[in-house]
């Protein structure tokens, strides 16, 4: 791949896809090479020592600079076929109404009455949008409470039933992880609420002394996971941006679903790097 110390990103997202496979691959052993160190300091020379740690955070760096560089181009693509679409959409309703209002202002009441319902779904999309660069929630309440409360508004705004189950280790989860898993779950409820047709959704995390894990299911439709090819990931869907923020975290995501058996989304992630 390079030198990880080269600090140029590519802007290319397939070239960019590729670097991230690539420093995944070397940073996982590295980090198998750092537990040895660790757990062994005697069989290895302090300049070895010294090497080993550097290019760990070396690729680590890297690794957040092409994850940032990845989200970017996430965020540009969803705000294009999300909020800039509807909004573009919106420019032209106005405009049939205006020229409505001229020729039939009775019409006008119930198209203005669709228009308005339009302009709150777009400005609900901007506020998920907004609450998944950082959920305003983990600066008042930890993560356990704030998936509650996500769980609870999006109860509330779909009318289907999202229960939050909690297992594992009463501990502590880093300000960073707890943004990654809050962040997951927000985009797979978000596709739950735009693709699945679910009528119920289980949120269950599970805390470890190593890490965390979160598994989202719903009993929708589902998809076919096969046709959906990871360089080809659909914006709509959201799989590749929710795979590099489990890859980011130094974890994995899983997403299993056939068409009429639901969607599970499962996401583990280090409780250290």
């Amino acid at each position: 791949m390079g030198n990880p110390n080269v600090s140029t990103v590519s802007d290319d997202p397939a070239t960019l896809t590729s670097e991230l496979a690539a420093v995944d691959e070397q940073l996982a052993e590295a980090r198998v090479i750092r537990r040895h160190l660790v757990r062994n300091p005697e069989r290895f020379s302090a300049e070895e020592r010294e090497a080993a740690l550097e290019r760990a955070d070396q690729l680590a760096q890297r690794r957040v600079e092409l994850a940032v560089q990845s989200e970017r181009h996430r965020i540009a693509r969803d705000l294009h076929d999300g909020p800039l679409q509807a909004l573009s959409n919106l420019v032209l309703e106005a405009e049939v109404m205006e020229r409505l209002l001229q020729r039939d202002p009775d019409r006008v009441a119930g198209e203005l009455a669709d228009f308005k319902n339009v302009v709150r779904e777009v400005v609900a999309d901007v506020r998920r949008q907004l609450a998944a660069l950082g959920p305003a929630a983990l600066e008042t309440e930890d993560l356990v409470p704030a998936l509650r409360r996500l769980a609870e508004d999006w109860q509330r705004d779909t009318g289907a039933e999202c229960r939050v189950r909690v297992a594992g280790e009463e501990r502590p989860v880093p300000p960073g992880l707890q943004q990654v898993i809050y962040w997951i779950a927000a985009e797979a409820l978000s596709n739950v609420r735009r693709h699945a047709d679910a009528r119920r959704v289980a949120i269950d995390l599970e805390i470890r002394g190593d890490g965390a894990r979160i598994r989202i299911r719903d009993d929708g439709k589902g998809f076919d996971v096969t046709a959906v090819a990871p360089a080809e990931d659909p914006p709509r869907l959201g799989l590749l941006g929710m795979r590099e923020r489990a890859l980011a975290a130094g974890g994995n995501l899983e997403v299993r679903s056939r068409p009429g058996a639901g969607t599970l989304v499962e996401a583990e992630v280090a409780m250290v790097g």
